[in-house]
């Protein structure tokens, strides 16, 4: 069975859906939005930055990388279920609040020349703790703000907008350390301020009836998102591999920091490659919707893994930063079409009433193995170097893509794949239209038609932390 998409030119029968910016309230959740996720980069960049220079230790690197990754294995589940109880709106301002005074506190302890490990770590914690919640309340809220129609090009602006802050928020940080080692934390505070604003302006979310058996206990919640998900052969297969592969990714990153340090480059040159990272995530994302709508999710896999497998070693041989650079522009285009699809796939053949326990599973099983990776990654360098780290890491990507080949392309993946498909969500459980937006079929004044299709995620990535970290 076919998905459905919208009506081509001339096509009649359907009226041409507005922008999305016609959306008051989808304008300011996607600002907002747009202001945490460059907030969280220009301060997440600087924490391995002010370590690594300020100790010269891999190791305690390691450990900050590792506690900012650590919430994704900790804190999902139960923020899952949280989401699902509370005014999200209002999660998200307590999540801002939250990372803006963190954050400050270490502005505050830079401009007195004094680095504590222990106190960036703790607040790389808090900060990524927080982004958890307010990641998956942010995906909830999009239902609120838009029609269900624009739903999958609402998800994919969203996945273009993270990307397009990597972009420009590694580059930043990396310039804004250079300049001094505060600058970074003092320019993430102001954001924070900016996002709040933003979402003091947002209309307060419709509080969604209360689901049967709502009132159960944690645990039980937990493990019935957890058994939805255990109980898909096809999805959870790819997202224990994309899980792997994520582990790998944040020890490239790492890794690719040390090499740079090593050869003698400014953190600005690390900013520089990651900027080329933002560059093919966005172009990735641009163009997830159109490979989506062509190729079956089980195919994608194939190809990326074996493309990530191929490509990867090349950081043995080339440490020069254009090299690093093309390699991360290739991987991070390749990650942001995987996520693309799998987030469709996600949210495609996940219930409504189930969307945020569901979306902190997938979450914890593809970005809770990244704190596993930073963590093992900076004691691998100590221990044998940055070279054979790297031809490590590429001997578990080529590992990857063998198993991608033979699960994904056995007789029963595609009939999986298919039934998967055919499977609507919950036509009972879809939320209402929010009753001050536009109606659908009468654009506001000026408003162009909505051109993006698919439906990413979060972003985390994985970044936005999605299905994938590159």
């Amino acid at each position: 069975m076919r998905r459905k998409r919208g009506a081509r030119p001339g096509g009649g029968g359907r009226h041409k859906l507005p922008s999305l910016r016609s959306y008051r309230d989808f304008r300011l959740l996607w600002t907002g939005s747009a202001m945490s996720v460059m907030a969280e980069r220009c301060s997440g960049m600087a924490f391995t930055l002010l370590v690594l220079w300020h100790t010269r230790s891999e190791s305690a690197a390691g450990i900050v990388g590792f506690a900012g990754l650590l919430p994704a294995l900790l804190v999902q589940l139960p923020a899952g279920v949280l989401v699902d109880r509370l005014n999200r709106r209002r999660v998200m301002m307590t999540c801002v609040v939250v990372r803006m005074v963190a954050v400050a506190t270490v502005a505050v302890s830079l401009l007195g020349d004094t680095v504590w490990v222990w106190h960036i770590a703790l607040v790389a914690f808090v900060q990524s703790s927080m982004t958890v919640f307010y990641q998956l309340s942010e995906r909830a809220m999009v239902r609120n703000v838009v029609p269900s129609r624009q739903l999958g090009a609402a998800m994919a602006t969203n996945e273009a907008r993270s990307r397009g802050v990597n972009f420009v928020g590694h580059p930043t940080s990396g310039a804004m350390f250079g300049l001094s080692a505060w600058v970074p934390f003092l320019t993430s505070v102001a954001l924070y301020v900016g996002s709040l604003v933003t979402l003091v302006k947002l209309r307060g979310e419709r509080q969604p009836p209360r689901r049967p058996g709502a009132g159960r206990r944690m645990r039980s919640e937990v493990a019935a998102g957890l058994k939805w998900v255990w109980g898909r052969a096809y999805f959870r297969t790819a997202l224990l591999i994309i899980s792997v592969s994520n582990l790998v990714f944040q020890g490239l990153i790492l890794t690719v920091a040390v090499v740079i340090r090593e050869d003698g480059g400014a953190a600005g040159t690390i900013g520089l490659i990651m900027a080329a990272g933002g560059m093919g995530g966005l172009c990735g994302a641009l163009s997830g919707g159109w490979l989506n709508r062509r190729l079956a999710m089980r195919q994608i896999m194939i190809l990326a893994h074996t493309a990530w497998a191929v490509v990867m070693p090349t950081a043995v041989f080339f440490r020069q930063a254009p090299a690093l650079g093309a390699l991360f522009f290739i991987t991070s285009f390749i990650g942001a079409t995987v996520t693309v699809s799998g987030m469709s796939y996600q949210v495609r053949i996940t219930p409504n009433d189930m969307q945020g326990r569901v979306g902190s599973v997938v979450m914890l099983l593809v970005s809770g193995a990244s704190s596993l990776g930073a963590l093992g990654t900076g004691y691998l360098l100590e221990a044998v170097g940055s070279r054979h780290t790297v031809v490590a890491l590429s001997a578990v990507m080529a590992v990857l893509a063998l198993v991608a080949a033979v699960v994904f392309s056995r007789a029963g993946a595609a009939r999986e794949d298919r039934a998967d498909s055919m499977e609507p969500l919950d036509a009972g459980h879809s939320p209402p239209e929010p009753a001050a937006l536009p109606a659908p079929d009468a654009p506001a004044p000026g408003a162009r038609p909505a051109g993006a299709e698919g439906g990413p995620p979060n972003p985390q990535t994985r970044g936005t932390q999605g299905l994938s970290p590159a």
